[in-house]
């Protein structure tokens, strides 16, 4: 028995399926079998259990995979400590934002981190929350500053801070000048919006639901850039985090109104594959998001 034996149960119990297991953990479908195998062979019971749509755990599995988990977590925490004896942080850490997280913050916080610790490589990319969650569970990348509508028992999710939604609009009549909206008169307004798996619009549909309201969206986006801009040109109006329209605001072209009756906000967390250790190089960069909101606010008062 060994660890790699251990990581590709446990995936395979989350998946409920060998081929989706054997491209997380990048095996073939045949070689991720002999393993389970193996594996069960030496506990000297099955672990598995094929069914029509996949296979799921016997009541053995279920407690293997629980104490397997236990080992794996021990395991991470033992490659973590042996690697803060290093005094140097160096290498290379693999990070990405949620667009709006990237675009509000994402400069700020890579030039704070690149300032401490100028010898670490950063690779920074922004993507949707979902695409991030699956390039961590593959190793494709060390860390997620993303939000919690997509989170899985392989990922590791520590809350951060929260984004408060605000009504976007072009700054033109009626909107200039405007201090406050009802959440009711936003929603009248056609919308452009991303689309309904997005953790944005799910926020923007409860709060309408909950208040017996609809939502209007002829334009679905997927592109952050791409909303505000059309939001710019007068084409629709959006909801949107009040930080990433920063440079539409400072621009003239866009003007952001609070709400008056609701509070609509997404709690931004950070996230990591429990299968994938953090080098040091990650976890001096997870310190900074952690503390993003203090020196942030440090530098604004300075």
């Amino acid at each position: 028995m060994d660890l790699r034996q251990l990581r590709s149960f446990v995936h395979v119990v989350e998946t409920g399926s060998l081929s989706a297991a054997a491209q997380r953990v990048r095996l073939t479908q045949p070689a991720l079998t002999r393993q389970i195998r193996l594996l069960e062979d030496e506990i000297g019971t099955p672990l598995l259990v094929r069914t029509g749509r996949g296979v799921r755990p016997t009541p053995a599995g279920l407690d293997f995979e629980a104490r397997a988990r236990r080992v794996l977590n021990e395991f991470e925490t033992l490659q973590t400590d042996l690697r803060a004896r290093t005094a140097e942080i160096s290498g290379t850490v693999r990070v990405a934002f949620a667009p709006s997280i990237g675009a509000a913050f994402g400069g700020a916080i890579l030039e704070r981190f690149l300032k401490l610790h100028p010898a670490v490589k950063v690779e920074a990319v922004t993507v949707l929350s979902a695409s991030a969650r699956d390039a961590l569970l593959r190793g494709r990348l060390d860390l997620g500053v993303i939000f919690p509508d997509v989170p899985g028992p392989s990922l590791r999710v520590e809350p951060l801070w929260s984004e408060s939604l605000c009504f976007v609009a072009p700054n033109r009549a009626p909107w200039t000048g405007r201090t406050s909206i009802t959440l009711a008169e936003a929603l009248r307004q056609p919308l452009i919006l991303p689309a309904q798996e997005h953790g944005l619009r799910a926020t923007v549909e409860a709060a309408a639901q909950a208040r017996g309201l609809s939502v209007t969206v002829p334009v679905e986006l997927a592109s952050m850039n791409l909303q505000l801009d059309l939001v710019a040109r007068g084409m629709a109006c959006s909801i949107f985090p009040r930080a990433a329209c920063h440079l539409g605001v400072a621009a003239g072209a866009l003007a952001v109104i609070p709400f008056a009756d609701a509070d609509l906000r997404r709690q931004a967390v950070l996230a990591w594959a429990r299968d994938y250790p953090l080098n040091r190089a990650a976890l001096a960069l997870a310190d900074v998001l952690r503390n993003w909101p203090e020196w942030a606010q440090e530098g604004q008062e300075a």
